[in-house]
């Protein structure tokens, strides 16, 4: 007789439940493993309050916190207010506009005030001071963009700069001295479209006005800027003398967008730049997203960094202007508009 003449039918049924219960755990053992190998996306320093994007009010205090993820080593955190496109500062001379620790409620973060004078998109940078031993540190960074709005009404348009406006270099772009006095009696730069301001030039064939504030001087006359913002008007009269001969602007080419790893050497290279009359030009490169990075060569086509050591892949922004010159050592005048790149920073 074989054994499968005698083997009990409830005995097959065991049998196929035991290899069902070894597949299972088979998977739950190699799921376990993925996970304890596969980097975690939570396990990073980050700001979870406030988020990214939100309206805030001009000097409200609202409540701010970080995850630390698998920082065990966090000291601190430090918190840091930036207009946009405003050059960042190294978190040893910059003062911060709160500095939290393990004993704050909740730790490393606390309630922290919007700057009362601000107005439109602000960036709140985190910077947290990791501590590894006696001699090893490094810090880690956050950064989201929030939307300030002030509670009090606007009550007139200024200008921060005597008047008429009196300019003398053709093609020179510079930033609208625009400033708003509110209800509640802080003037604030309200200049760029973030702010709600709108432009307009009388005369373009004297000055070209741009939806982010800039003005660029095109040709010797007089010409009215206005700008619009919350329902009032100001009027601003510019008048240019300057060299009539004529002068192209320059283009700026900061190059493509990159993604580097943390620790590598970053080239930024704006040698594509060019000037339509040919002109050698001045380069001037400004970081302005992303904790603050040691920028060398700022005033040459090829400028270079190291990209910070992060745990999550993290933004750094920069922006490059050029002027065309008359010679080595002399300026001719004319600016480019900004080019912007992006270098995306990978673990």
């Amino acid at each position: 007789m074989q054994l499968n003449d005698s083997w009990p039918p409830s005995c097959d049924k065991l049998a196929a439940a035991m290899r069902l219960g070894l597949q299972y755990r088979f998977l739950i053992l190699q799921a376990a493993a993925v996970w304890l190998i596969a980097p975690s996306v939570a396990a990073a320093f980050s700001i979870i309050s406030p988020r990214s994007d939100a309206v805030l009010r001009a000097g409200q205090e609202v409540p701010v916190s970080v995850d630390i993820g698998s920082e065990i080593g966090l000291r601190r955190a430090q918190y840091l207010w930036f207009r946009q496109g405003e050059e960042p500062v190294a978190t040893q001379q910059a003062t911060p506009a709160l500095v939290a620790t393990a004993a704050s409620t909740p730790p490393f973060g606390g309630m922290l005030r919007v700057p009362v004078d601000a107005i439109g998109t602000l960036r709140l940078l985190a910077v947290g001071e990791v501590v590894r031993g006696r001699l090893e540190g490094r810090e880690e960074f956050d950064e989201i963009l929030v939307h300030v709005e002030p509670a009090a009404e606007l009550s007139t348009i200024e200008f921060a700069v005597e008047k008429p406006w009196r300019l003398d270099t053709i093609g020179k772009i510079v930033d609208i001295p625009v400033v708003g006095q509110f209800a509640d009696g802080v003037l604030r730069r309200i200049g760029g479209a973030s702010a709600g301001s709108t432009y307009h030039s009388s005369d373009e064939r004297v000055v070209r006005v741009f939806p982010e504030g800039w003005a660029q001087v095109v040709g010797n006359g007089r010409a009215a800027i206005t700008v619009a913002n919350r329902g009032r008007v100001g009027t601003l009269e510019v008048v240019v003398d300057g060299n009539s001969e004529p002068n192209q602007t320059p283009i700026a080419r900061a190059g493509p967008d990159l993604t580097v790893k943390s620790g590598a050497t970053v080239v930024l290279n704006g040698i594509q730049s060019t000037d339509p009359d040919g002109d050698p030009l001045r380069y001037e490169w400004k970081q302005i997203r992303g904790h603050k990075v040691t920028l060398f060569n700022v005033d040459e086509a090829k400028a270079t960094f190291v990209a910070p050591k992060v745990s999550r892949r993290r933004l750094l922004q920069f922006r490059l202007r050029v002027t065309d010159m008359t010679g080595p050592d002399t300026v001719k005048g004319a600016d480019s508009l900004p080019s912007v790149v992006s270098v995306w920073v990978e673990p």
